[in-house]
């Protein structure tokens, strides 16, 4: 199976984020059917153990628990034996797709959309990439400066399955961080500053100049603007109303608790009434619910 036909893949190492991805395929598998035939689109779960809820059309391989760094490499050369459909897309407990009417055939047009980073990069001539943080090309009628371009997320991402092959077959390789020092008097733990091994940053950032020499095309940013919404600054500095935005990746704040339900698990930013925020706005107004601990709800 390849062209356009998606498998619509949850990966973690987690038992505990397992039944969350459930839902998050469960909903995108539900909701690209407003637009996709049904017959183009497959579901995959791999997780340690097969949660207690699983749609019979989503299928579990199960896999040893692995870490967050472990999962990244798992993307980046694992998760091309799994796939044998022309995309995959990519979803997570807090990154799932909101409205399938909003779907675009134009997003089989590229090898990778993910949600707009809030940053712009900077690729110089000895290869360095420079990340400037907290700022965008916010004019998307004028063209990127020269060599500038934006990151994109991976967590709610589609792929083709030609990337998906790529990094393996190029033996191309994942820098690590050095991770900071440990903090004597508390639990000891490894700790990173900037995640050079972040899947997404690894392909997006880091090595995007080398795969677009190899073929890559990744979305620009007005069609990964309209893919996903990561940051609503960005919506809001482009002029994009979410109205019109295919899926979201919540950052962790946001976790489903079942396909039309979602639970805040970090605080986020309101005064004292949620749907103040933007973001949950947004989903409310998606016939979706939202679920709030009541201590965030305090003064």
């Amino acid at each position: 199976m390849s062209g356009k036909t998606i498998t619509i893949v949850s990966v973690t190492g987690h038992q505990d984020y397992a039944q969350g991805a459930v839902y998050a395929i469960e909903r995108s598998y539900e909701e690209l059917q407003k637009k996709l035939p049904k017959e183009t689109l497959t579901c995959l779960l791999v997780s340690p153990e097969q949660p207690s809820y699983l749609p019979s059309y989503i299928k579990h391989s199960k896999c040893k628990p692995f870490s967050y760094l472990e999962y990244n490499l798992f993307i980046l050369y694992l998760l091309d034996d799994l796939i044998d459909t022309g995309f995959a897309l990519i979803v997570q407990n807090d990154g799932f797709v909101v409205d399938g009417h909003n779907w675009r055939d134009e997003f089989f047009d590229y090898d990778f959309i993910g949600a707009p980073l809030y940053h712009l990069c900077e690729q110089h001539a000895d290869g360095h990439v420079r990340i400037q943080g907290g700022q965008m090309h916010e004019n998307l009628d004028e063209e990127m400066p020269e060599n500038h371009f934006e990151g994109q997320n991976g967590g709610f991402s589609l792929r083709s399955k030609r990337l998906l092959g790529l990094p393996r077959a190029h033996d191309m390789k994942v820098s690590l961080t050095i991770p900071k020092a440990l903090t004597q008097g508390s639990v000891l733990q490894i700790s990173y500053g900037f995640q050079l091994h972040n899947e997404d940053v690894w392909l997006t950032v880091l090595n995007r100049q080398e795969l677009e020499k190899k073929g890559i095309r990744f979305a620009p940013p007005r069609v990964s603007t309209y893919f996903a919404c990561e940051t609503t600054t960005v919506h809001y500095k482009r002029k994009i109303d979410l109205q019109y935005v295919l899926g979201c990746h919540t950052f962790g704040h946001l976790v489903l608790k079942d396909k039309n339900t979602v639970y805040m698990q970090k605080k986020m930013n309101f005064n004292h009434d949620p749907t103040t925020n933007q973001t949950c706005r947004w989903l409310l107004g998606k016939n979706m619910q939202l679920s709030v601990p009541k201590p965030f709800l305090e003064k």
